[in-house]
């Protein structure tokens, strides 16, 4: 137990790990951000689900057999994470197992409204004591909102539609990435105040924390490829208040530094 405890002050504290590079499964595309892919890729379907089997091999090679025995019954995680369906964006970016540690939400955008049912059983029932709202820089769902997608399917259509009240903020002024940016940024704290309407009572109580970051892997937030920039803890976006967070109070002085920040306040 004590272990778990630490984990999960460990996982806020140590957000700005580096990513750890994946298995490449495909070509380098799409690293201009669209939702869309930009480069080509030799995979076919054999192809692609040989590696997959290849991969799974490489890991119960890695993992002996015990590695299982602390979730044979039932899982308990310490976090909670919703973040976006983007392949770019996976939970190993933390550096530490994520195996019975992250219980991961994903859907285009990082949307709490999308997943609701799902964060309530992460927050409820199992239940994790920090929800962590993970955007990202690039992030194709809100690229896609701010434009015309009406020509889209019927289900993506439905995804992207509870992204406008958040996009009302969006006053037009200034470059579209630049825009694009900010608007990662704001729906990471939209989606921290749909939280805190569900489970405000929790974190009143000290039961829960919500935390709204942002993984950056173009390095527009100015921390360095790769950091998780921290931007909302319960509701509270300012950057120097955040810094002063008793939720952080086991984060170093350069760890606040390098992972909490904004670009939009």
């Amino acid at each position: 137990m004590k272990k778990i405890i630490k984990n999960t002050i460990t996982t806020v504290a140590a957000l700005g790990l580096l990513a750890i590079a994946p298995m490449t499964m495909a070509s380098d595309a799409g690293h201009g951000g669209d939702h869309h892919a930009t480069g080509t890729t030799t995979a076919t379907p054999q192809s692609t689900l040989k590696k997959t089997i290849e991969g799974n091999n490489a890991f119960m090679h890695d993992h002996a057999s015990n590695h299982f025995d602390a979730f044979q019954a039932g899982q308990v995680p310490n976090l909670t994470i919703i973040t976006c369906s983007d392949s770019r964006v996976h939970t190993q970016l933390f550096g530490f197992e994520p195996d019975n540690n992250i219980f991961a939400i994903r859907n285009v955008g990082n949307q709490i409204e999308n997943s609701e049912g799902s964060v309530d059983y992460g927050i409820h029932h199992l239940p994790t004591k920090v929800l962590l709202i993970l955007g990202h820089s690039s992030c194709g769902a809100v690229k896609a909102a701010m434009g015309d997608y009406s020509g889209e399917t019927k289900g993506i259509k439905a995804e992207l539609d509870p992204l406008q009240p958040m996009l009302a903020q969006d006053n037009g002024e200034g470059s579209f990435n630049g825009r694009w940016a900010d608007n990662v940024e704001r729906n990471v704290d939209y989606q921290v105040g749909k939280a805190l309407e569900l489970y405000g009572d929790k974190v009143q109580a000290g039961n829960l924390a919500v935390v709204g970051a942002v993984y950056d892997f173009n390095n527009l937030w100015g921390k360095g490829r790769g950091a998780v920039v921290i931007v909302n803890v319960n509701g509270e976006n300012n950057p120097n208040i955040i810094q002063n967070h008793p939720v952080l109070d086991q984060l170093a002085k350069s760890d606040m530094i390098t992972h909490v920040g904004s670009r939009v306040k």
